[in-house]
Parts: structure tokens; sequence; C-alpha cells
């Protein structure tokens, strides 16, 4: 992924696919992020930079450009979210759906070209 600074952690085992955003699981590797379940959405989250996060690196937070069309019509300065509805990607709308993790993972830059500023809160909730 097209990436203009931040803080970038090369760390991990398995593939990653780049500009998608990944959780780090319990076994020291990248699995997709998913607001369906706090497990896969309540972690250290990353956007890949590459396919091999140990070699390219996972950009923890800063500015980067998204591999898959953010989901919703997002205009500059957008809150962005995890999907609830397709892994390692970001939505302007809140998951709404029992168990869905709501979390800010950062800012839309532009309005058509998947610029985001990644800046994942620490914090998130649970639908109940």
């Amino acid at each position: 992924a097209a990436h203009e600074g931040g803080d970038v952690y090369f760390y991990g085992t398995g593939s990653t696919v780049q500009g998608s955003i990944y959780y780090m699981n319990s076994s020291g590797g990248w699995s997709l992020a998913d607001a369906d379940a706090e497990s896969t959405a309540s972690g250290l989250l990353a956007v890949a930079l590459g396919t091999d996060p140990d070699v390219d690196g996972m950009l923890l937070r800063g500015f980067v450009t998204l591999l898959t069309e953010i989901e919703g019509t997002e205009a500059v300065g957008s809150t962005l979210y995890l999907s609830a509805t397709d892994g390692g990607v970001a939505t302007i709308t809140q998951p709404s759906g029992p168990g869905d993790i709501v979390r800010v993972i950062g800012y839309s830059l532009h309005a058509t070209n998947n610029a985001v500023y990644f800046n994942p809160s620490g914090t998130f909730v649970e639908v109940s």
C-alpha cells in the first residue's frame, strides 16, 4: 500500500494482502480484521504494506492508501470503522449487528482514492 509515513512494525508470520487491514492473532501472525467479533477487532490492528509482514512491514498508524474501496460514500474527514461485512475493509457506517464491534480506525483523506489516516482507537464498544 502506498504510505506517506507512520509507525511501521516489521514482525509477524503468514502472508498478507497489501492495503488490507489485519489484527495480530495469538500465534503472532496477522489475520484479516473484521468487526463481527471482539477477537478479530479489538486487538492490535495494522495495514499490510506488502505480502510478508516481517519484511514489508505492517503500518500501525499513519497515512496509507487502502486496497479495497471504503464501504459507503466517504468525504474528506469521514470517520472510518472496521467493516462487519468484509474482512480487512474500512467503512463509514458504524457496525450495528448484535455482537459487532464499533471501533474508530481512522479518517478519510480523500473522497475517492481510499487515502486514509489510519489511527485505530484503543477503545471499542460491542453492540448488544
